[in-house]
């Protein structure tokens, strides 16, 4: 088995072939980073003629999510262009390279999860993004952006499953399960298979599906006068554009505060999609932004502990970005391997540099002759400029001290290009 790691800012993506040749592309990363680190190298992949056997979206997040959508607009542009083609329309090819077939897609859409009111939330988010476009400046587009991540999160998440609907790409859509939603099921369907890998879903479990609908929907209860408000508003808006700069900071202050707290609004990172391959001897557990309660609860579910409680595997993505929010001390002693995958580039402090000591110093407690290894997407001369930099400097640091009381036991590699590859 092989894993491709790619370079994708603050996001996840990953590309693992199994030994036959098979292909699960993990997330996307982020758009701009699938242009420039992704989109050249799937490009080769179709130029070989490979598939995509499966696309498997971990959650709605748009570190996650993003990349996806390019993928699937990028092979919509190819159709349309191949379609006006054979019309003898006259137009020009796309400027970008031909995508791989993708053969099936894991994404537990959002309108499958909110059921009725997805339709509410859809709603919202294109009368709230009006407001968006509103300045031509920089910085305020930025300042929407950090305040409308959620919203994008989620219109990205329709977005895509507007593109795999028959209508559009006619990419399956969690065809192992019935075309229903991916948890971790304490009976029934648990888990599938591409080409020689077993696949057991680990995450998300039940609960957290329903914590995520119940959250959404209580939300929109809670702010339905501030949802027709917006609406009445949205025509408004929309005139606004020739008004001062200080207008328009003050509209998206105002749609901060009446889509209430951010960290209240949902939890998509706790119904994070979580998978464990397994080929032959070989073990990839693949966590997005998972909790650690819930990958031991997945993997207690499953049987996967041994005799000691402990399960020991090739590779971990170690879950959202080595955030000291998802890991602790109980699962990093009973859950070891031989690699260990961080993606992040240094915002929002991740990966946490005590999720990094934390992991070195309880694999070498528990299993103190293993020589392992550490992965991380972003050389800190790749990250941002600024904070972001400075953030994976104090991560290689912390990283240089473990691997000198290891007696080098502990290796590094910090990926400086587009990708770089794991043999297992």
């Amino acid at each position: 088995m092989k894993l491709r790691i790619y370079q994708s800012d603050k996001g996840d993506c990953l590309l693992v072939s199994g030994a036959d040749g098979g292909h699960i592309l993990v997330d996307g990363g982020m758009r701009k980073a699938f242009q420039n680190h992704v989109r050249a190298d799937l490009g080769k992949m179709a130029t070989r003629q490979e598939a995509l056997d499966l696309v498997y979206i971990s959650h709605i997040d748009q570190d996650h999510i993003s990349g996806v959508l390019e993928l699937l607009d990028n092979m919509m542009a190819w159709r349309v262009y191949t379609y006006r083609k054979k019309q003898g329309k006259n137009m020009k090819a796309p400027k970008f390279p031909k995508m791989p077939e993708i053969k099936e897609i894991w994404h537990n859409a959002f309108s499958t999860l909110l059921q009725e009111n997805a339709g509410s939330v859809e709603r919202l988010l294109a009368q709230s993004s009006l407001v968006l476009g509103l300045s031509s400046n920089v910085t305020l587009q930025e300042l929407a952006f950090e305040h409308h991540e959620l919203a994008f999160s989620v219109g990205e998440a329709i977005q895509v499953s507007q593109r795999v609907a028959t209508s559009q790409l006619n990419i399956p859509l969690n065809k192992q399960f019935n075309g229903q939603l991916i948890i971790s099921r304490s009976h029934g369907k648990r888990e599938a298979r591409i080409g020689k890998m077993n696949i057991f879903v680990i995450g998300p479990l039940p609960s957290e599906v329903e914590r995520l609908r119940d959250e959404w929907n209580e939300w929109l209860r809670k702010y339905r006068s501030q949802i027709r408000k917006l609406k009445q508003e949205a025509e408004a808006d929309a005139r606004a554009i020739g008004n001062s700069a200080d207008r328009i900071r003050d509209l998206l202050a105002v749609r901060v505060d009446e889509l209430g707290n951010r960290e209240k609004v949902t939890t998509p990172n706790l119904a994070s999609v979580m998978l464990l391959l397994e080929e032959g001897t070989t073990r990839v557990l693949l966590t997005g932004d998972g909790h650690w309660e819930d990958i031991l609860k997945g993997l207690e579910q499953h049987k996967k502990f041994d005799a000691k409680g402990k399960f020991h595997v090739d590779v971990l993505k170690v879950q959202h970005h080595g955030s000291e929010h998802n890991h602790n001390v109980d699962m990093a002693e009973r859950v070891t391997a031989d690699n260990y995958i961080f993606c992040g580039n240094g915002k929002h402090d991740n990966p946490d540099t005590r999720v990094v000591k934390l992991i070195c110093e309880s694999h070498r407690k528990v299993r103190p002759k293993d020589t392992f290894k550490l992965w991380f997407n972003c050389a800190p001369d790749q990250a941002p400029a600024g904070k972001p930099r400075s953030y994976m400097k104090s991560v290689e640091k912390e990283v240089d001290s473990q691997i000198a009381v290891s007696g080098g036991k502990i290796k590094a590699e910090y990926l400086s290009k587009s990708f770089f590859d794991l043999m297992i």
